[in-house]
């Protein structure tokens, strides 16, 4: 081996031991550091957001427990949307716990555990209207709140196109001004979250939600890539959690459809 080869070696070697493992860190410190959905003090846009949210601080809490033996054991860190995937890629924390969907971009950012919360794209129609099948929509218009960062008109547009389906998408500022169009008859019907469109239902009649999902998508913890042990140990608190019922109590709980199988 040459001089060059060794001094790489040795390198990599020194590289790959400065690399502290971060379940091991976070046992160290005794505290597991969690990204979550802001408190949100003034009115929501989402109309599931406090119920998503209080469900998912709970959340962190047994996860805390499972973890490191003591759900108080927990720092929560409000960050805002656009920086939370990046900061438990830079490892400014150890998990995002925030409704992030398990998608081919996001997987390509961080690692995911087994996934704890399903929702999906579906659709809110007036009541005693028909369910609606994605044929049915062919060459209708369906509402659609204005997002920041999710475009579930642009999914049912590219999930209308596989289909041979034509669909026109109107977007509204909020979900009460496409509900109204709903409910004036303007379009066909407001698509949206499952969640987000069964928590608006719930308080204003006259709606209906097709709990059978356009399309379904998981929701699962974000981890650091290149972790193991810990995504491990995540994976092991989840599958604990469900098997025990903890999870599908947790889900109710806070006023929350539980999907999974």
């Amino acid at each position: 081996m040459t001089r060059l080869a060794i001094a790489a070696a040795l390198l990599l070697a020194a590289a790959g031991a400065a690399h502290a493992d971060r379940l091991a860190e976070i046992r160290a410190r005794g505290r597991l550091v969690v990204s979550v959905k802001n408190d949100a003090k003034h009115p929501h846009k989402d109309p599931a957001h406090f119920d998503k949210r209080g469900f998912e601080v709970e959340l962190a809490h047994a996860l805390a427990g499972k973890i490191l033996g003591d759900e108080a054991k927990l720092e929560l860190r409000m960050l805002s949307r656009p920086v939370r995937l990046p900061m438990v890629v830079s490892g400014g924390v150890d998990l995002v716990v925030s409704m992030i969907p398990v998608t081919p971009e996001n997987a390509a950012l961080v690692d995911f555990s087994h996934p704890y919360f399903a929702s999906g794209l579906t659709l809110m129609v007036r009541a005693g209207t028909p369910p609606l099948t994605l044929a049915a929509l062919d060459g209708k218009t369906v509402a659609f709140r204005k997002q920041s960062f999710n475009d579930y008109g642009g999914e049912l547009e590219r999930i209308a196109r596989e289909h041979g389906v034509k669909v026109a998408v109107r977007y509204f500022p909020s979900t009460a001004t496409a509900a109204g169009a709903v409910a004036r008859g303007e379009v066909a019907a407001m698509g949206g979250n499952f969640v987000d469109l069964d928590a608006y239902r719930k308080e204003h009649a006259g709606f209906v939600v097709d709990a059978s999902l356009v399309e379904e998508r998981k929701v699962a913890v974000a981890v650091k890539k290149g972790e193991p042990a810990l995504l491990a140990a995540v994976d092991a608190a989840i599958d604990e959690l469900r098997r025990s019922g903890a999870l599908a109590r947790l889900t109710v709980k806070w006023h929350l459809p539980y999907l999974l199988p």
